[in-house]
Parts: C-alpha cells; sequence; structure tokens
C-alpha cells in the first residue's frame, strides 16, 4: 500500500515538473525575437510530406520541360513524387547518359541526392514556357554551379538545393515573384523578377543573370545601400552600348551609321497596356542612347528609317536607301521575335556596309541561318569563351562547362553561373537571409566566376566591363565552337 501511494506522488511530481517545463519553454519562445524571427534557412522534405506547390514550380517532383523527356526522366521525377530518393538518382543518372547536356535532370538528381537532409534552398526563375531556348542556357548555368558545389562538400558542408520556377510569360511575373517571398525556407532566388521592393519587404535577396535599365552615371553618384536586395551580374545595357558605339566609330572608323530597330511589341492578347507602353519606351531608349554614344564619339546616326517591325518593312528597300543617305555601316537591334528580319537585312546587304549588333545576335541561331552573309558582325557580349582561358588553363569555366555539357555555352549560361556563385560565396558568410543581404550589400564583397572577379556598385550593379566579338569563318582543319562553320571570336 505504502509502494503504490509513493508511485502516486512521483507521477504526480513529475505532471507538474512537465507542465512547469512547457510554461518555461512558451516564455522563452515568447520573449525571445531573435528565435521568433529568424527564418529557417533549410529545406522542408520535397516528398509526399511536402506542402502543395504550383504545377509551374519544382523541386524535381514535376517535369517542367517536357521537350527533353525521358523514361528514366520520367520514372525519376515520380519517384521524388513518391519520396523514393534512392531510385529517382539512378533513373536520373540514366536519363543523363542518354541527353547529357538536359540541366533540367542534373538539378533534380543533385535534389535527389539531398532527399530530405538539411540544405541551403535556392529558387530559379526560367523562361521554359517563354522562350525554351534561354531557359535551357539559365538552367545549365545554375546547374553547373550547383553540380560543382555539392560534389566539393557543400556550402560549410550544407548541399544546396535548387528549385526551378517555369516563367511562361512576363505577365506570370509578379504571381512567381509573391510565390518566392513567402517561402521561409529559400535563402535567395536567380532570375529576372519585376517587383524588387516586394523582395525588399520579405528580406529576399535576388541575383539577376542579366543587367538593370538605371541610367549610367547614376552608380557613381550613390553611397552604398545597405538596403538593397536585388544585385545583377551583367553591367547596365548603356555599358553595352557605349563599348559598340565607341568601337564603331573610334576602332572600325565607320562615322555614318543607319540603326534599324523593331518597334513593334509582339505580345499574347492578355499583355497589359502598361507592359505594352514599358516595352516600346524601352526599345526607343536603347535607340536614344546608341545615337548619343555614336554622336558623342565622332559620328553621327543618319535619318535612314529602317524598323525591323514595321507592317510594310522590306528587307530589299533599306540598304539603297542607307547608301544613299551616307551611311559606313548598319547597327542592328532587334527583338528575339524579329532576329529572322535581321538576318534578311544582313543577306539584303551582300557586303557593302559593315556590320554591328546588339546582344541579342549573339547565337547560334544567327550562326546557321546568317552564314557568310553576317560575317564580320561586332557584337557586344557579357561573357565570350576564350577571355579567361589563358588565366586558368585547362580549368576554366568553358573547359568545365565543355566536359559537362559536350559543347559550348552562352553568355546567358556563364552569367546565370555567376549568378548563383555569387550567392554561394554570400552564403558560406552567412546563411540567413538577412546575413546574405548584409554580405553582399558590403562594398568589399566580390566572388570569382566565369566573368572574372564580380563586384557590385553602390545600387547593385555590376562592376566591370563588356567583351565584343566578331563572326567570322572556322579555320579548316582546326576545331570550332560552332556546327555552323561559322565563330564568335573574341575582338577585345
Amino acid at each position: 500500500m505504502t509502494t503504490k501511494q509513493e508511485n502516486i506522488r512521483l507521477l504526480a511530481s513529475l505532471g507538474i515538473a512537465g507542465v512547469l517545463v512547457a510554461l518555461i519553454l512558451g516564455l522563452v519562445s515568447k520573449f525571445s525575437p531573435e528565435i521568433k524571427s529568424t527564418p529557417n534557412s533549410m529545406v522542408t522534405p520535397i516528398g509526399t510530406s511536402r506542402p502543395p506547390t504550383p504545377e509551374w514550380m519544382s523541386l524535381g517532383e514535376k517535369l517542367l520541360v517536357t521537350a527533353d523527356k525521358t523514361d528514366n526522366k520520367e520514372a525519376g521525377v515520380n519517384a521524388v513524387k513518391s519520396g523514393d530518393f534512392g531510385t529517382a538518382v539512378i533513373k536520373f543518372q540514366a536519363s543523363l547518359q542518354t541527353m547529357r547536356n538536359d540541366p533540367e535532370t542534373l538539378i533534380y538528381l543533385n535534389n535527389a541526392k539531398i532527399g530530405n537532409s538539411k540544405a541551403l534552398k535556392v529558387g530559379v526563375i526560367a523562361p521554359i514556357g517563354n522562350s525554351l531556348n534561354e531557359a535551357k542556357e539559365t538552367l545549365r548555368g545554375v546547374a553547373q554551379a550547383q553540380d560543382e558545389i555539392n560534389s566539393s562538400g557543400g556550402i560549410n558542408g550544407v548541399p544546396l538545393q535548387l528549385e526551378i520556377s517555369n516563367l511562361n510569360s512576363f505577365d506570370q511575373l509578379d504571381k512567381i515573384d509573391n510565390e518566392l517571398v513567402k517561402d521561409a525556407n529559400l535563402v535567395a532566388v536567380v532570375g529576372f523578377g519585376r517587383n524588387e521592393e516586394l523582395y525588399k519587404k520579405n528580406g529576399l535577396v535576388r541575383v539577376s543573370p542579366g543587367s538593370a535599365r538605371n541610367q549610367m552615371g547614376q552608380n557613381q553618384a550613390q553611397a552604398y545601400d545597405d538596403s538593397k536586395y536585388v544585385f545583377n551580374i551583367s553591367p547596365n545595357r548603356e555599358i553595352f552600348n557605349q563599348a559598340l558605339a565607341e568601337y564603331i566609330v573610334k576602332k572600325e572608323r565607320r562615322t555614318n551609321i543607319t540603326i534599324c530597330r523593331d518597334t513593334s511589341f509582339r505580345t499574347s492578347q492578355d499583355t497589359s497596356n502598361q507592359d505594352r507602353a514599358s516595352q516600346e519606351r524601352l526599345n526607343q531608349d536603347i535607340v536614344k542612347e546608341y545615337t548619343e554614344f555614336i554622336t558623342k564619339a565622332g559620328g553621327k546616326v543618319t535619318a535612314t528609317d529602317c524598323d525591323l517591325g514595321a507592317a510594310n518593312f522590306r528587307a530589299n528597300d533599306v540598304i539603297p536607301k542607307a547608301i544613299s543617305d551616307g551611311a559606313e555601316a548598319l547597327l542592328l537591334i532587334p527583338r528575339t521575335s524579329s532576329l529572322n528580319l535581321a538576318v534578311d537585312v544582313a543577306k539584303a546587304n551582300r557586303g557593302r556596309l559593315t556590320l554591328f549588333g546588339s546582344q541579342q545576335l549573339y547565337s547560334e541561331r544567327i550562326l546557321k541561318f546568317g552564314q557568310g552573309d553576317i560575317k564580320g558582325m561586332v557584337v557586344p557580349v557579357p561573357w565570350h569563351r576564350d577571355a579567361n582561358r589563358s588565366m586558368d588553363k585547362g580549368n576554366s569555366f568553358a573547359d568545365r562547362a565543355l566536359r559537362l555539357w559536350g559543347g559550348d555555352v552562352s553568355p546567358r549560361t556563364a552569367t546565370a553561373y555567376d549568378a548563383l556563385q555569387v550567392i554561394i560565396a554570400g552564403l558560406k558568410e552567412n546563411s540567413t537571409r538577412q546575413g546574405l543581404q548584409k554580405v553582399l550589400s558590403n562594398p568589399k564583397f566580390f566572388a570569382m566566376g566565369a566573368t572574372g572577379k564580380i563586384q557590385f556598385s553602390a545600387s547593385g550593379q555590376r562592376q566591370g566591363g563588356v567583351f565584343l566579338a566578331k563572326i567570322e569563318p572556322c579555320e579548316p582543319g582546326k576545331p570550332c565552337a560552332s556546327s555552323t562553320g561559322y565563330n564568335f571570336v573574341l575582338v577585345q
């Protein structure tokens, strides 16, 4: 009887102690703002226990690039969906054996290797449903960076996980931005976005492979902005325009230039009037910038009206008119949707005017369809495969990319790679959202990437120059980076 009473008293004491412990933990949680406000930088499980995500977002449980579907890839996605990561790894590896240059599969493979373990999660915005080639170029960059860091042990021992968001149209950007910022497990985002204030409000860093649209000279006039949350890997657009304009006039000695631009804006019916007007202003600004830089360098722009987007545009009419106006050179500034028209103008030119082009013309497509008609054309680029090879022979980004993907990659792949390299370098110093922002905002911060040393100006823009590349035929008997027989050769 005594033993029974002692047991009852013991259980009662333990119950009271448990209540006291619970009260203490509750008070600690209530009065400890640091613990309460610090977001969790580690991921939630990918599999069935993970909250549902939109159909355009995937860690490996959805197939977004359907053009690269294989039976093994599909089986890997289904395995991830059911939480069977071991099978997923085997299936993704098998898929890469048959399609080695598929970046989505490589990302899913590295995510599957992580499984439900702790990881640092970064979002990637890729325009899969809008421009598949551009999306795959972007994904190759981040996939290579993820593969390299995880193969070397991760970020301070923690692997990197990537979540892909499919941007079907620019009208979807707000929806994607809102979905990303509300994910407390996300420490950063790679990709183009629209609402910078939204990222700032939610304390999430976004690093864009592209460039910003602010005016030249703005960076130098600002003090460092400690509250900056958006950073750009490519220099400002105006820097590219200035570099090419000065090259045309001062290096090539062409002082009378005709500009062919595209003032149209081809969009879906649901595109807002505001977005349409914004894009049209952007195109006008680019032409205005080139005109100002050409004039400042000592040249002039002819009065020839060459609008690639005009309903009555005829490529054959442009060249005679330009020559009559005294043109010595032709500067092509197409949209992605009017690249074919730019090639038509180059064909109609038949070598009479020296050709120059904007960044959009740096593509395999131009080499394929332009061939000898675009020989000698010079374009500005944020990266060239030969730019840094002399510094790190055999192990440059271009060399590693060639071994990984089985071919040369584009500047977009290089800048996407660098966007993630910046995030990786920052996370090595601080792996929280707010900590990463403070690291990247430090004027002394820098990272090394495919495009060289990456540092940011006061407003978060890339400091550094641009490269110029000229289209030349491949030399007989020597390796050619393109199957077209033509190459982009580094000028400077």
